[in-house]
């Protein structure tokens, strides 16, 4: 299919012995579509998005298959997935300062990728970062190719880094906290022409944060992380307006808002997230759920289709039945 489409995903570590850190994780986007992963710290949405890059960390191995855009080839190795960096993959990092060379000009640095690619001439490359750059609101884009660095704010530097990866014409956008570096009144704003520019390019956007709400505004869907596990994923509308699965719920019920309910002590989850290595087959939101029955404990629960989304919960899943 066009887009991306993502099957039985894993990331074990080692030799392979005992469950997997990560997955296993299937996902589908059409082109223009926007899939948000969302999670606490240490839910395993980095390590996912960093399998998808094909950019592990030593000492972990990848499985299951991705495919990407038009690309009728199937990508089963971190090798295969690495080679299409600043092709049909880009990327948009937490810090957008780590994504250039401090001695070099912003110019230089966003054609610089594709060129050395051979995707496109020179003078073509120059010409089209002078159009992202004009589309994502610098009104002098010559001056602002001839920056360095170090002359450029936080948000500067994060809409030059959204133009960089969009640069090759990217079948998909993989965005790591994009919004994080930034303050509050920009956050919005990069939102929107990160997915202005994928909508209509074509291009899918997977997004990882732990802001529920903020995913949900700009994703189609949202896929729950827990422990390393997808616990809860369907459309963003049905998944927010009728959350099933107790740990969507409970982060849905941390999440501040504005309003009367704003007034209100913030909810908290008890206890701690669980480690991505730990091997024992159970449900790993278990120590911490308020609907935690006997079996929770003895076998890892799969996910199952339940009224337009898949969630991971055999207890909820029986109580949907039997209304």
């Amino acid at each position: 299919m066009n887009g991306l489409s993502v099957s039985d995903l894993t990331v074990v570590r080692g030799s392979g012995a005992g469950p997997p850190a990560i997955g296993p994780i299937s996902l589908s986007a059409e082109p223009g579509k926007a899939v948000g992963i969302v999670g606490e710290t240490g839910a395993g949405k980095t390590l996912t998005l960093r399998a998808l890059m094909g950019l592990l960390p030593a000492g972990f191995q990848l499985g299951g298959s991705v495919h990407l855009g038009n690309d009728e080839h199937v990508y089963r190795t971190e090798e295969e997935l690495r080679r299409q960096l600043g092709r049909a993959i880009g990327v948009v990092l937490q810090n957008p300062f780590t994504a250039f060379d401090p001695l070099k000009s912003v110019g230089s640095q966003i054609v610089e990728g594709v060129v050395r690619r051979r995707l496109t001439s020179r003078s073509a490359a120059r010409a089209r970062a002078v159009e992202l750059l004009e589309q994502m609101g610098f009104t002098h884009a010559d001056d602002v190719m001839r920056l360095f660095p170090s002359q450029l704010s936080g948000g500067m530097a994060q809409r030059i880094a959204i133009a960089m990866a969009l640069m090759p014409h990217p079948a998909v956008l993989l965005a790591d906290e994009p919004t994080s570096a930034l303050d509050a009144t920009l956050r919005l704003g990069v939102l929107e022409l990160i997915c202005r520019f994928t909508a209509a390019t074509g291009a899918v956007l997977v997004i990882i944060s732990h802001d529920l709400r903020l995913i949900g505004r700009f994703c189609d869907t949202i896929v729950v992380m827990y422990g390393g596990r997808v616990v809860e994923a369907g459309p963003a509308k049905e998944l927010l307006e009728h959350p099933r699965h107790p740990y969507t719920r409970a982060l849905i019920a941390c999440t501040p808002t504005i309003g009367a309910r704003g007034k209100q002590p913030l909810a908290s989850i008890p206890g701690s997230p669980p480690s991505l290595f730990q091997s024992e087959h159970r449900c790993r939101f278990a120590p911490r759920c308020p609907l935690v029955e006997d079996a929770c404990w003895l076998e890892e629960p799969p996910l199952v289709p339940l009224s337009g989304v898949r969630v991971a919960c055999p207890v909820v899943s029986r109580e949907a039945v039997h209304r």
